[in-house]
């Protein structure tokens, strides 16, 4: 099928960082064939006999790239308030942990789907890190699929800590197995491997995982060094710092997410370069829980490919991206005490294409180039108090970024969202399940304690 928009102001994030300021765009079966200047889109279109829509001079972006969310935790908003990661996991996460069903699932997956969606984010790396039940990755997937969102879903385990949370690693890797089978091929879902964090696995087990996922091509996603208790765990169970026994262990490499990357310094900044590994940043979640700020500036300059993500709401309250964002750039700028530590241009990178990179993904998404898929969403400030007005508009969606200024949303050249308007779910039945399953889940808390 071919559609494509003329009189748009196109921010495509290439290559050349090219901005079409009167541009369109076209696209078939998914895929852009033709970006430009609007009287070459609009002579393309005629030639191709497509309609094309008319852009009502919205800005378009590439669709953002959530790097590291927990979707499951929607439900969870407000529940472990004002607590350190340490305290945070087993007061909050684990208790829900131990209880949560399918329903809860469904309807936190659903939840932040949409949210992501209202942001802009046309791609969510989920790490769903608890399987209390079986079948929880396929029920997800699912609903990814339905509501036409692109997703990695990263596959969490673990053989260290509460029994309802260990699993065996034979156990693991047949449901990755499977889930690859079943949803992977046309590069709309990907399934990766997710250990816990060093403290949840044992030297055997991420040994296990190099292994399966130099076998199977399937690349890994972990916490690491979200606080320095990797380090001080490491040091303590295996005699060595923590870096050290990653890099020991055949973890570290090209295909390694490493989320998070708070307390580190100059040893764990070279070996992540050396084994070409790749950051999630999670801001956000980093101020919620106190853990400090990740130096995201001192990675950068050692050529370290570093991504943003939102992490869970459980850690966060929201799975917004363009508060994400914000608060990214604004972060660094404070730790730094320097206005250009991180600028609007940078994160919107860091957001789209260093993104896209970060999952292997970046000759598929992450930037407007003909070949690339079309993932995109339309911006337009006159429908926010807060986006409105424009000077820059790089700096507006940063800094002055708000949900009610996306407009629509396009997936694999599919619309998802158009002027405001869920077409592949029902935002309403989202919101009311959500509530529900949210008190259930805290009575399910309550009976299990």
């Amino acid at each position: 099928m071919r559609e494509g928009y003329n009189n748009l102001h196109i921010v495509t994030v290439d290559g050349l960082d090219r901005i079409y300021e009167d541009g369109g765009i076209l696209y078939e079966d998914g895929v852009i064939t033709h970006v430009g200047d609007r009287a070459y889109i609009e002579e393309k279109a005629g030639e191709l006999k497509i309609e094309l829509k008319d852009g009502k001079g919205r800005y378009l972006f590439p669709g953002l790239i959530n790097t590291h969310t927990h979707l499951y935790q929607d439900i969870m908003k407000g529940m472990g308030s004002d607590l350190s990661l340490e305290d945070w996991f087993p007061k909050s996460m684990a208790p829900a942990g131990a209880v949560l069903r399918e329903r809860h699932v469904a309807a936190g997956v659903k939840l932040g789907l949409a949210e992501a969606i209202r942001c802009g984010v046309t791609t969510v790396a989920d790490y769903m890190q608890l399987q209390p039940v079986k079948g929880l990755g396929k029920l997800e997937l699912d609903i990814a699929k339905d509501m036409g969102v692109r997703m990695v879903y990263g596959r969490g385990y673990r053989d260290i800590g509460k029994k309802e949370l260990v699993e065996k690693a034979e156990d693991v890797f047949a449901d990755v197995t499977a889930l690859k089978e079943e949803f992977e091929g046309d590069g709309m879902y990907r399934v990766w491997l997710a250990p816990a964090a060093g403290w949840g696995a044992s030297l055997e087990l991420l040994k296990a995982t190099r292994e399966y996922a130099d076998r199977n091509a399937t690349p890994i996603m972990m916490h690491m060094f979200e606080t320095g208790t990797d380090d001080k765990i490491s040091r303590e169970r295996n005699g060595k710092s923590a870096i050290r026994h990653y890099e020991d262990s055949g973890l570290l490499g090209s295909d390694l997410l490493a989320v998070h990357s708070v307390a580190i310094g100059e040893e764990e900044i070279s070996t992540y370069a050396r084994n070409h590994v790749s950051v999630s940043y999670n801001p956000i979640a980093n101020m919620y829980l106190a853990s400090g700020v990740a130096p995201v500036g001192e990675m950068l300059k050692a050529g370290i490919t570093v991504a943003i993500g939102t992490d869970g709401a459980g850690s966060n309250n929201d799975n917004d991206m363009l508060e994400a964002m914000k608060f990214g750039a604004l972060l660094q700028k404070t730790f730094h005490k320097d206005p250009l530590a991180m600028t609007a241009g940078g994160m919107l990178r860091m957001a789209t294409i260093e993104g896209a990179r970060a999952l292997g993904m970046d000759r598929l998404v992450g930037s407007i180039e003909v070949g690339k898929k079309a993932d995109f969403f339309l911006f337009d400030p006159a429908k926010s108090v807060k986006s409105c007005p424009v000077h820059d508009i790089v700096a507006t969606l940063i800094y002055s970024g708000d949900h009610k200024a996306v407009d629509t949303v396009v997936i694999n050249g599919k619309t998802v969202m158009e002027e405001g308007r869920f077409l592949l779910a029902d935002e309403q039945e989202i919101l009311n399940t959500a509530q529900l399953m949210a008190e259930d889940l805290v009575r399910c808390i309550q009976e299990n304690q």
